[in-house]
């Protein structure tokens, strides 16, 4: 019982399984749809392997249970597909009762697929797949699983075709190792719509409402690396990015050591740095699009990894325009300042007389600024 609700750029999934004969049961431990991540759709798949089918059906609890679950979705969003699936080998019954008290304006569209070689009518769930803005699919072999159950994005897709502009927005992909050994990279996809019109004897002339495919454009983390400032941060100061998922773009940590090319790169941002309560909201806020500030002790690791210490970090974060991330600055206290001087002036520099907010503006770099010491007052240059 998928749903996926799209909201300023910004694209959510949410997911959950439930079984059912005469009760309703779940699959796995959620009582509610969770995030379509890669650790929550692993426990779904792993719990579906364990189902057994026994009983008799009764499909009015089981849509009753799933309407529920759609309408105690904490985030409402707009333009949003919210679907329910149904697998079954067939029944007799329509729940043409709970399907028009729940579904009575068709803004849930539902999908039926009948599973197996049986003997069953499948014009029951024909026509709630029809009567409810949806498609019925049989899967009659394994070997057809993965054919059938892709179709109903051609069905999906229709409105959005229709939109056209309005739903033409890039969606971001999540890292992953590039094939062609560009390293870890993200893309960015468009869709690709067909919108001739054909004409026929039956149905005149119409509008084809099909998404082709989609294009894309890789862009390598190195490259958006470059475009930060990194030398002027300072030392033990640092960047990240998240994305709706709480999956980090960038962060010092994300080095993954032994990358598949098959599967996304997908460390969560509390994974990535040493979990506390505060580090929990401050990633929820990344995530519905706020900015905010927030001065925490935390525990903070060597870079080496090898030692852990106590240390005071301030966390700065705000959207990024245009895309579904969310950027954040991380600075310890002594990096906050930096000194305002002429870089031809040594004598104020080394005074540190004036400070001012914000961040260092020195380079890291020998190449900008001989090092110096100081002897009775005096500056001199170390050769």
């Amino acid at each position: 019982m998928p749903g996926a609700g799209g909201d300023s750029g910004r694209l959510v999934q949410s997911v959950t399984t439930l079984i059912f004969n005469t009760r309703v049961k779940k699959t796995a431990c959620f009582d509610h749809l969770v995030q379509a991540n890669v650790r929550n759709k692993k426990l779904l798949k792993d719990a579906v392997q364990n189902i057994t089918a026994k009983g008799i059906t009764n499909y009015t609890k089981g849509f009753e249970f799933a309407f529920q679950q759609l309408s105690n979705t904490i985030v409402s969003r707009a333009n949003c597909n919210k679907i329910i699936m149904l697998f079954t080998d067939g029944g007799e019954e329509r729940a043409q009762a709970i399907l028009e008290k729940y579904n009575a304006d068709k803004k849930v569209r539902i999908f039926t697929f009948s599973v197996g070689q049986h003997n069953y009518d499948k014009r029951p769930i024909q026509w709630m797949a029809c009567s409810n803005k949806g498609y019925f699919y049989e899967i009659p072999s394994i070997g057809a699983i993965r054919i059938n159950t892709q179709e109903y994005l051609d069905v999906l897709g229709r409105p959005m075709v229709l939109a056209d502009k309005q739903a033409k927005q890039v969606q971001w992909t999540n890292v992953y190792l590039d094939a062609l050994e560009l390293g870890l990279v993200i893309t960015g996809t468009l869709p690709v719509f067909n919108k001739t019109k054909t004409k026929d004897d039956r149905n005149g002339e119409h509008q084809n409402q099909l998404i082709l495919g989609v294009m894309g454009i890789d862009v390598s983390l190195n490259d958006i690396k470059k475009l930060t400032p990194r030398f002027t941060i300072g030392p033990n100061g640092y960047y990240f990015a998240i994305d709706p998922n709480g999956y980090v773009l960038l962060h010092p940590n994300l080095q993954p050591k032994n990358p598949k090319f098959q599967e996304p790169v997908t460390l969560d941002f509390l994974d990535a740095e040493l979990e506390n309560d505060i580090k929990v909201e401050i990633r929820k806020t990344m995530i519905d699009g706020e900015t905010g500030e927030r001065t925490i002790n935390t525990l903070v690791k060597s870079q080496d990894e090898r030692y852990i210490d106590r240390g005071v970090r301030t966390y700065t974060w705000a959207p990024v325009n245009g895309t579904d991330y969310s950027l954040a600055l991380v600075l310890p206290k002594y990096s906050e300042h930096f000194l305002q001087a002429r870089i031809g002036n040594d004598i104020q520099q080394a005074m540190a007389s004036t400070w001012g907010k914000y961040s260092p503006s020195f380079m890291h770099c020998s190449v900008f600024a001989r090092p110096f010491f100081i002897q009775t007052g005096d500056v001199s240059d170390r050769k």
